[in-house]
């Protein structure tokens, strides 16, 4: 046996290991009925003592050795006709369903994921279809097609079929429609998937797991549908075995005593439905890791996973430096790259002021959404750069834009949201280029979001993930190649290389995050976004994290753009910091300078709530964010700002130089009002509540 097959086989092994009881005795007893059936079908001439049409039995002859399940009125044989009947169901049910499948799964998924005028005109298609009840659209079919098709398998096959088109569409539907908002999906958008492998890697891989018990369930339907198509008189004809039709001609029998003639063709059908149904349910309960009952035995944890290198479950604090060291050199031999230097890296203002365009620039960027009470601009005319080496911590409030504008730099905005500006990554405009962003998503920039639990296709395997992304922005790496750099990546962060083969569901958060780590930093990216990267960690778990995105800025010498709420993070790991209030940047600076030294009232408010153990009295900002769909004119901190004056509420102010690289936007600093350049304005006073008038001001 080749090596594919086997390992194919090991792994189906595995996945029946892993199952529970339950479901190994849904899929055993529906295999068994269903394949008893099938094998009926397939050797119907050899099994059945007569044929289908044979009528030289005696009539109404009960049940004997020569006629085991009695005859008809009509002389046939009862055993026969239920043996080739089955094969009529099979092929009928799954001629049916089949066609149903090919035809109804991509129109609801193009549908779902495309929208719009599309999506309206098939759904109101597929809904005045299913408005019809099921035998009645069946029976309709059948007499339209018999003119066209003639009687036949062909005829009732697609009168069938007719009925289940409009089920999967409107099942796979909505299912995309909830899929292609999960965070997931856009985490493949972000990683540079293209369109249609997002469509069919993240949307149809986690729509399709209600395709097996839809089908099963169908072709159980189906046979009750030609059923009640024969017993009618729609079906295939007399001279073909049909258990519908035969009832039909039993319904008299039964009344004088002659029980057999509808009995057996009705267990038949009562049996293949219930084999159908039981197989369609284990069957989704073993394809789906969600709903598995049983754990992996820790002898099953570590097969047919070679081991890069030992490493500990977590960081003892003193060896990130040589794995880094490791995952630089693995992925450079593997990808055919120059490794990137481990030693000590120019700091990032030196690198910047040594005239090199830095890695990410804002150019007055702003994105707006559309709502129903109009525009709301989340980010606006944001100008920002980040240095090769340099992470700048984005810190401010909930709903002041940073996220938008972290998730501005990869262009992976939401639907409806509108982006105006200059996004450009070492000097290369790219909001001019959709194709050289995508392609740069991923590769060279890189996101790593707040909760990896949503993030991680829950169906994919660890491993599976990091094979997709390298290979779709390197596709001369084979897949063994992609592999092993997958298992430097997540050896380098700390995962233990006999995991590799789990799914997301199967590790901590810490690992999860650690994970999603790796997948963004596995291609060497110029810059890497991480939004709120340990909101969801406690602290020892989240100082882990710190220190290793701290470390591979350093080794690596990756750009980090931070986006978080804790100053302190930012404090310990970050070069710059940039506050948002309202969508715009409102204080910028060296951390060190912009902490000891802060200029604009809304950072002193942030600064002065932070709890410390030398902290007695609990200081907080007073009110909240303005509305950003009205957003108030002048200084958009002036209604909550305990020195906002006259001019703060009529003029906004501009970015101020208040120390060597260190900007505040503030009528306090020369240079922020720009009817009085070069001036500033002085309070007169401060307000002690926020509905005091705004006080008066002097320029000096």
């Amino acid at each position: 046996m080749s090596p594919a097959p086997s390992r194919r086989l090991e792994r189906a092994r595995r996945l029946w290991r892993r199952t529970g009881p339950t479901t190994r005795a849904l899929v055993i007893a529906g295999a068994v009925i269903t394949g008893l059936f099938a094998l009926a079908a397939l050797a119907a001439p050899l099994l059945a003592p007569y044929g289908p049409a044979a009528h030289d039995a005696p009539q109404l002859a009960a049940p004997s050795l020569k006629h085991p399940f009695g005859t008809t009125n009509l002389r046939f044989d009862v055993l026969s006709r239920v043996i080739f009947g089955a094969r009529l169901a099979f092929e009928v049910v799954l001629s049916s369903t089949t066609f149903a499948l090919v035809v109804g799964v991509p129109l609801g998924l193009l549908s779902g994921y495309r929208g719009g005028r599309l999506d309206r005109l098939l759904l109101l298609v597929m809904d005045a279809l299913y408005a019809f009840p099921s035998l009645l659209l069946a029976i309709v079919a059948a007499f339209a097609l018999r003119r066209y098709v003639g009687p036949g398998v062909p005829a009732a096959a697609l009168s069938i079929s007719v009925i289940y088109v409009p089920q999967y569409f409107r099942v796979v539907r909505n299912h995309t429609l909830a899929v292609r908002e999960e965070p997931f999906v856009e985490a493949a958008r972000a990683m540079g998937a293209r369109p249609r492998v997002v469509v069919t890697r993240y949307v149809l891989a986690n729509v399709i797991q209600s395709v097996p018990v839809i089908f099963t369930v169908n072709a159980a339907d189906a046979v009750l549908t030609l059923a009640g198509l024969g017993f009618l008189g729609y079906g295939a004809g007399l001279r073909t075995a049909e258990w519908g039709f035969d009832i039909s001609r039993a319904i008299s029998d039964v009344g004088t005593g002659y029980w057999w003639t509808s009995m057996f063709p009705g267990l038949a059908i009562l049996s293949l439905v219930t084999g159908l149904s039981l197989l369609g349910e284990g069957v989704n309960d073993l394809l789906n890791p969600r709903l598995r009952q049983a754990g992996i035995r820790p002898a099953d944890a570590g097969i047919a996973v070679p081991v890069v290198a030992e490493v500990p479950d977590e960081f003892d604090g003193g060896d990130e430096a040589a794995v880094v060291d490791g995952l630089s050199a693995t992925i450079a031999a593997v990808a055919h790259v120059e490794p990137v230097s481990a030693g000590p890296r120019p700091p990032p203002a030196a690198a910047i002021a040594s005239g090199r365009p830095p890695v990410l620039e804002f150019g007055g960027v702003s994105v707006t959404y559309r709502t129903a009470r109009g525009p709301l601009t989340a980010v606006d005319g944001v100008t920002l750069s980040v240095g090769a080496g340099e992470s700048v911590g984005l810190v401010g409030e909930s709903g002041c834009g940073k996220s938008t504008l972290g998730r501005a730099a990869l262009g992976v905005l939401p639907p409806g949201a509108e982006l105006a500006g200059r996004v450009a990554l070492d000097g290369a405009d790219l909001t001019t280029d959709a194709t050289r962003w995508r392609r740069a998503r991923g590769d060279r920039i890189a996101l790593v979001f707040q909760d990896p639990a949503t993030r991680l296709d829950p169906l994919q395997r660890v491993e599976d993930c990091f094979v997709e992304t390298i290979r779709a922005h390197r596709p001369e790496v084979s897949a063994r190649q992609a592999r092993q750099m997958a298992r430097a990546a997540l050896v380098a962060v700390g995962v233990p290389p006999g995991r590799v083969r789990q799914y997301p569901h199967e590790f901590s958060g810490g690992m999860r995050q650690r994970i999603m780590i790796a997948l963004a930093v596995v291609l060497e990216p110029r810059l890497l976004v991480a939004d709120e990267p340990t909101t969801s960690l406690d602290v020892l778990v989240e100082a882990q994290v710190l220190r290793l995105l701290d470390e591979l800025r350093h080794r690596l010498g990756i750009a980090v753009v931070l986006i978080t709420h804790n100053l302190g993070i930012v404090a310990e790991t970050c070069d710059r910091v940039a506050v948002m209030y309202a969508g715009k940047i409102v204080e910028e600076g060296p951390v060190g300078d912009v902490f000891a030294h802060p200029r604009h009232p809304y950072t002193q408010g942030l600064l002065a709530s932070v709890i410390s153990l030398e902290s007695t009295v609990l200081v907080s900002l007073a009110g909240a964010p303005p509305d950003l769909a009205e957003p108030p004119p002048g200084c958009r901190f002036a209604p909550r700002c305990p020195l906002a004056m006259d001019t703060c509420h009529e003029v906004e102010p501009a970015p101020a130089a208040v120390a060597p690289g260190h900007a505040a936007a503030c009528h306090l600093y020369p240079g922020a009002d720009p009817t009085h350049p070069g001036r500033a304005w002085e309070p007169g006073g401060r307000r002690g509540r926020l509905g005091d008038p705004p006080l008066a001001g002097t320029l000096r």
